[in-house]
């Protein structure tokens, strides 16, 4: 489809077509109360965590779940089709049929966060600090635990740099933590999208390519050696110039917009593409981007796709179709609380244990404490104070300070894993937090960057100490 010149959802295209009645500003979306189908597709997917994620074990008929969970049947078959976008469960038809749990795949719980990143407008700043954060740790756990039968694969895919599977994933995978294995992914799709195209080297030149893979065999034979700090720093170095090759290309538009995530459905990608129009044009939330029947026209879309790919725009917190008079897919805040359900919800289904969880908190949160003190000055203290004072005997309630100093970090990657990590039943400590929380925030409130990482790194200490490796906690 080639759109028309001008903005997609541009007040004089909109007006030409005599939809301009419907662009009254309406009230701004990003209170909004969860749906209510969205409410009952959590309490069904927790109620499948708490039966064990039960693959293949049928959950009962629509007639009975209508019952169960006290909604009408529209209701129930939207809340259905959030959970079968996610693959969370499958509806089985016949005499025999119901609602059947899924085991969740990868790479749609993959696809989901890397939507998400790209509906935002993430930065390539804000990627390659995530990126560098987990793949270094990566690395240094690849070089550790990296065992015969992984050497002849590690070198061949570092010597041949396949499009589907880069190093990168491969090292993540080595690193025999769960959690890198799903994370590491997740990272690169956004990376290809804001490159618009596989990956950031599909442009790169002869020399260039050539330089790449000379850093890749040299990455991998660190691994191979099983030397942490050089396998470290040498994907330090690699990640570094990748991010300064992109931000050089993006700002000179050497690469085009930011693409759909290889692997996108056509939804997904009717959905990037009202989202993106909507990020280049400005619009607030609360503004009504047109109805239904000129934006399919304007999409070329058939309904039902149109219809999914709002879906996916309301799943994020990007857009809403509100109903009625001047009403029209609205513009809302996009919310992170989904795509941190979801991200959570897969990390459960895994058991990660809480070794495999501290691994990856402690790489997270002593960056997230280091741009936090970087940032402070000048901040108002009290949200951090007021999360502080609600986590007075340590347990799960300190994620809520993590996730405070997350937020002030300003990287919307490494918040966003801060919050899923909170979320999970093996994130528990067995100490009280509390004085150790509180020395970390007095460190970040005088912007003293060296001080918080010691007593963050301190404070993991503790924790790994009170942690039982291969431990494995479901919720």
């Amino acid at each position: 489809m080639q759109p028309a010149k001008g903005a997609l959802f541009s007040r004089a295209r909109l007006r030409q077509e005599g939809q301009v009645e419907k662009m009254k500003p309406v009230p701004a979306l990003s209170g909004v109360k969860q749906k209510l189908a969205e409410r009952v597709a959590r309490r069904i997917e927790d109620d499948i965590v708490r039966r064990g994620w039960p693959v293949g074990e049928g959950l009962g008929s629509e007639a009975e779940l209508v019952v169960r969970y006290g909604v009408s049947r529209a209701i129930l078959r939207e809340a259905l089709g959030i959970l079968t976008y996610k693959q969370v469960v499958a509806m089985r038809r016949g005499r025999s049929g119901g609602l059947v749990v899924h085991a969740p795949a990868a790479a749609v719980v993959a696809g989901s966060v890397a939507t998400y990143l790209h509906l935002i407008g993430v930065s390539v700043d804000e990627l390659y600090d995530a990126r560098i954060t987990l793949e270094v740790l990566a690395a240094r756990l690849a070089a550790r635990r990296i065992v015969e039968d992984d050497i002849e694969r590690l070198r061949t895919v570092a010597a041949t740099d396949p499009i589907g599977m880069p190093p990168s994933l491969v090292i993540a995978e080595v690193s025999r933590n769960p959690m890198l294995a799903i994370l590491v992914p997740t990272l690169t799709r956004v990376t290809g999208a804001l490159a618009g195209g596989p990956r950031p080297d599909f442009r790169l030149g002869p020399s260039a390519k050539s330089a790449r893979g000379h850093a890749l065999r040299a990455i991998a034979e660190s691994v191979v050696s099983g030397d942490e700090a050089t396998a470290a720093r040498r994907m330090r170095r690699h990640l570094e110039g990748e991010r300064t090759w992109l931000k050089r290309a993006t700002a000179s538009s050497e690469v085009p917009a930011a693409a759909p995530a290889s692997g996108a459905t056509s939804a997904e990608r009717i959905a990037l593409t009202v989202a993106g129009a909507i990020r280049r044009e400005g619009h607030a939330p609360g503004h009504v981007v047109g109805n239904e029947a000129a934006l399919r026209d304007r999409l070329q879309v058939g309904r039902a796709m149109f219809r999914e790919a709002v879906r996916i725009l309301e799943h994020n917190g990007v857009a809403q179709m509100r109903q009625g008079p001047g009403g029209g897919l609205v513009v809302a805040r996009p919310d992170p609380v989904r795509v941190v359900q979801a991200l959570a919800l897969y990390l459960e289904w895994l058991a990660v244990t809480p070794a495999d969880l501290l691994e990856v908190r402690a790489a997270v949160e002593l960056r997230v404490v280091e741009l936090a003190a970087a940032r402070f000055p000048g901040a108002d203290p009290e949200p951090l104070l007021a999360s502080l004072t609600a986590a007075p005997d340590g347990g799960r309630a300190e994620a809520g300070v993590l996730v405070t100093l997350a937020g002030l970090a300003g990287n919307r990657l490494l918040a966003l894993f801060t919050a899923a990590f909170g979320r999970l039943s093996s994130f528990r400590t067995a100490e009280p937090a509390h004085d150790a929380l509180a020395r970390i925030v007095d460190a970040v409130v005088v912007g003293d960057s060296s001080l918080a990482r010691n007593r963050t790194a301190r404070y993991l200490q503790v924790l790994a100490g009170s942690t039982t490796p291969g431990t494995a906690v479901r919720g």
